[in-house]
């Protein structure tokens, strides 16, 4: 005798597999979707810049308990960062290429709370990875001048320039430019009086470039 299959007990039996598999999805989703409200309640925020107040983009931002990494993210285009963590007390360190490593101590962390960390969190340039230029202003007596202007100027491939940055001379006649990068040639320019004279520097690796600039300006003799 052939056996004919019992489909309504088929029926019944896919029914209560089904019934089992939405219970267990809908429980898990019950569970998971507090934590992850929970995990996105808390944490901190900022913004980060360089000290000429430059965003800084894509620095990592990470979270340190016992100097291990909890969580990290990376800052955006306009230096802005969101970090979501659990509420405590970390140290955030900040890293960007060219900058040294920054860190906040201490940072508490409260439930159901961003902390704002500022939108001028400072990382200054890593002096290592920098160009840096110095230099002293003659007169024709060579003897130094003081207070005056001095320009830096970017000297692009095709011949063109772009002011950087402008400094005075101390009473000493010298001169110092803050840090820059990725500048394969510089041209200073130092003037008073109505006269100038200029110094073209190759700045092909970071390290610290001198020049001297003499100034075709007579010397003042005291009264």
């Amino acid at each position: 005798m052939m056996l004919r299959p019992n489909f309504a007990a088929r029926g019944r039996i896919v029914h209560k597999m089904l019934k089992r598999k939405v219970f267990f999805f809908i429980l898990s989703i019950a569970f998971v979707l507090p934590l992850a409200g929970y995990a996105q309640s808390s944490g901190v925020k900022g913004r980060v810049r360089n000290v000429d107040s430059k965003s800084i983009p894509n620095v990592e931002v990470t979270a340190r308990v016992n100097g291990k990494v909890v969580r990290s993210t990376r800052s955006d285009s306009k230096g802005r960062f969101t970090l979501a963590l659990e509420p405590g007390t970390y140290n955030i360190a900040f890293d960007a290429k060219g900058y040294g490593t920054g860190v906040k101590y201490d940072v508490k962390v409260k439930e159901n709370d961003f902390r704002d960390l500022g939108s001028n969190l400072l990382m200054t340039r890593d002096q290592g990875s920098l160009i840096l230029v110095k230099g002293i202003v003659f007169d024709q007596a060579n003897l130094s001048v003081r207070q005056a202007p001095v320009d830096l100027y970017e000297v692009r491939s095709d011949g063109t320039t772009r002011k950087l940055q402008t400094v005075y001379t101390n009473a000493a006649g010298e001169f110092e430019f803050n840090g820059i990068m990725n500048t394969a040639k510089v041209r200073v320019t130092a003037s008073a009086k109505g006269v100038s004279a200029s110094s073209e520097i190759d700045t092909d690796s970071p390290q610290v470039y001198r020049t001297v600039i003499k100034l075709p300006l007579e010397h003042e003799k005291p009264d």
